[in-house]
Order: structure tokens, then sequence, then C-alpha cells
């Protein structure tokens, strides 16, 4: 895998919006905390654009994402907010450059940084050996609540190239077992969206990330199932489950959490399993590196520069 440069002050960023709007009150609190940490930000050309719900339209996105990835100075693409649309933004450049894999080869890898639907983006630059980072998009800076520092000084720790730990309690695990593995994988949406697909991920002898928010349960269900059926999670090191929050039911209930649903449907396959890791879209979400080591010794989640 390409690790790209760790950042430094003076180094240039940007920022851009592959999915839904976004306004500049939204980011203000971003600009601060880029400013603060001596980088200087350039925002894309269609950043404050809007298409419907989306933050302009295919080409606009597609543009921007061409835009930051070719960036002749950037060192770091940060991504404003997740919702839908980058699944189309890739579809969109892809019509433009033809070979999407071929045009990547040809740019200076940069820290892309998000999560949630941006997802799609990771899989596809950890396909091309790129290492990425699952961590805050840019209006979460502005949120209120009490983990907002620590998510961000979080991720400023790993864009500097400082190891990471999460701890994890004993009641989080499921089996006993250490592990080691390059980690993979992201929003369970996204991840069942790519089935089939050339961005279905290679999880053999890799640690697999899931996290979802505000599905029925019973979509849960049936994303883990046909995820096993497509093979997602054979020959797995170990399965790392971060937030499942806001999940919906109807009148007649499920009558499972996702933590059950997950044990009934993969418990046969005996890999080690970590549930409520503070990854995703509750309040702590933890900063951490897609396509780079990830190791468990019981106790800490840990990732070295």
């Amino acid at each position: 895998m390409i690790t790209p440069t760790y950042l430094k002050p003076g180094d240039t960023v940007v920022l851009i919006a592959p999915a839904r709007s976004v306004s500049k009150i939204d980011i203000e609190s971003f600009e601060c905390w880029v400013s603060a940490n001596g980088w200087e930000l350039e925002c894309a050309p269609n950043l404050f654009c809007t298409y419907h719900q989306f933050a302009g339209t295919d080409e606009q996105r597609c543009d921007d994402l061409a835009w930051a990835l070719s960036h002749p100075t950037a060192k770091a693409i940060f991504t404003a907010r997740g919702g839908y649309g980058s699944m189309r933004t890739l579809a969109s450049l892809e019509s433009k450059v033809v070979n999407l894999d071929q045009w990547l080869s040809k740019q200076t890898p940069k820290w892309f940084v998000g999560f949630s639907d941006m997802t799609t983006i990771h899989l596809w630059l950890n396909k091309n050996e790129w290492t990425s980072i699952h961590g805050p998009v840019a209006t979460q800076w502005g949120q209120k609540h009490l983990w907002v520092k620590a998510n961000v000084d979080g991720l400023q720790g790993v864009l500097m190239g400082q190891s990471t730990s999460l701890p994890v309690k004993r009641e989080q695990v499921n089996s006993g077992k250490a592990f080691s593995g390059q980690l993979v994988g992201g929003n369970l949406s996204l991840l069942y969206a790519a089935l089939g697909t050339p961005l279905q991920p290679n999880t053999v002898g890799k640690v697999l990330l899931i996290e979802d928010l505000d599905e029925y349960l019973y979509h849960i269900d049936r994303m883990l199932r046909s995820c096993k059926a497509a093979g997602l999670f054979e020959g797995i090191e170990a399965l790392v489950v971060g937030s499942m929050i806001d999940m919906k039911d109807n009148a007649t209930p499920f009558g499972r959490t996702p933590r059950e649903m997950i044990t009934e449907a993969l418990g046969d396959f005996g890999f080690p399993m970590l549930f409520d890791v503070e990854i995703g879209h509750d309040q702590r979400n933890h900063a951490v590196k897609l396509g780079c080591d990830i190791t468990f010794d019981l106790s800490n989640l840990t990732q070295q520069p």
C-alpha cells in the first residue's frame, strides 16, 4: 500500500463535497481548525454549488474530485459531508477519464479523509493501493457535543503521523483472540452496494470494518446476509463493528439488535468480532487509516505511522 506524506505546517489541503450540498456557514469551524494547524486551505471550484440535494451536478462534483486528486501541491483531501452522491460522482469521473484506475495511477497520492458515503471513494482508492483515512467530515467541526475536540485532535494526530489507540472493553469482545491485519471497509450500506462490482474489496486476511446509521433493522440483516453470500466475510482476520445507531423498526418488531444479527449470521466463521467500537456516526468518531495494519492486543486497537 502507498502511504501519502504526513502533513506539516505550511502544507496545502483541499476541501470537496462529493455528495450532499454544503454552505459556507457549515464549514467555518473546519476552516478555523485548518488555519490553526498552519495549513493552507483551498476550496474546490464547485464546493458551494447545489443541484437538488447534491453539491452541484454529477459533472461538477466529478470535476472537483478530479481537481483534488490531481492537485499539484495538496497533501490531503477533506470532504464536506456524507449523505448520498459519491457513487454518481465516481461514475461521472469514469465517463470523463474512461479508465478510472489508470487515471488514478498518474496522480500523486494524498490523504483522503471522510466516512459514510465516502466509503465508495475509499474502496476505489484502497483498491489502487492508496491508504486513506476513515474520519470526520468538515461539517462535524461545527457540531455541539463533548467529543468534537477529541475527534478532530485524533484526526490531526493521524494526519501528522502519530500512532493511534482505541480502548476496547471486555464486554465489546466476542472472542478473546488478539489479531492484526490490514484494515478495510467502512459503511455497511456502501459495502453492500459494492457487491459484485469492481469496488467490492478483497477482504481475505484483512480486518473488516462495518458501521451504519438510520437503517431499518431488517435492512441490516439483509445486507449482512447478502455480504455473507457474496463472500465478503470469507477468510477475514477479524470484524470490527463501529457505531450502529438510530436504527428503525416496523410496527411488528424485527426482534434482533445489530449485535445479535451479526453474531447470528457470522458466528459460525469463528473470527474475532469487536462491537460498539467508537468509529462512525456516533458522537465519538476515531480517525483510522484504511489500508494500514491495525492490531488488537485484547484491550486496545492500535495503528502505527
